[in-house]
């Protein structure tokens, strides 16, 4: 074995021990069925994922097409917040502070501010409702 080979071994052991004891447990019919289907969901062998149960791990499953979406509904809230960061650095300081100081813009301002917190407040809704 070489001596790259052995430092490698070391390195895996030291980092988890070896699994050497084991629990035998017995489902009936429908328990086994699910503990399969749950463990094919989070991406984890049954004995894994039973595992990580055991130890006090929840472990977490794919996103659904709901969790996705909302997602996807931060993902463009933050894009708008970044367009209006990026307008607002484009334009010189002098310009910036007459914006801010005019009425109708300020309440377009923070019109558009209210309507990015009310959509993540909704897609936060959506996640609390998912659990």
């Amino acid at each position: 074995m070489t001596e790259d080979k052995i430092i490698s071994t070391e390195k895996t052991s030291r980092k988890r021990p070896p699994k050497t004891r084991h629990i035998d447990v017995r489902f009936t019919e429908d328990e086994y069925y699910q503990v399969l289907k749950d463990a094919r969901l989070s991406g984890r062998s049954k004995s894994i994922y039973l595992h990580d149960i055991a130890i006090g791990h929840k472990p977490s499953l794919p996103m659904t097409a709901e969790q996705q979406e909302a997602l996807k509904g931060l993902t463009g809230a933050r894009a708008e917040l970044v367009y209006i960061r990026n307008a607002l650095h484009a334009l010189p300081q002098t310009e910036r502070k007459k914006l801010f100081k005019r009425a109708d813009f300020m309440e377009r301002w923070f019109q558009g501010v209210n309507d990015i917190i009310r959509e993540w407040s909704n897609i936060r809704n959506r996640f609390l409702d998912m659990i």
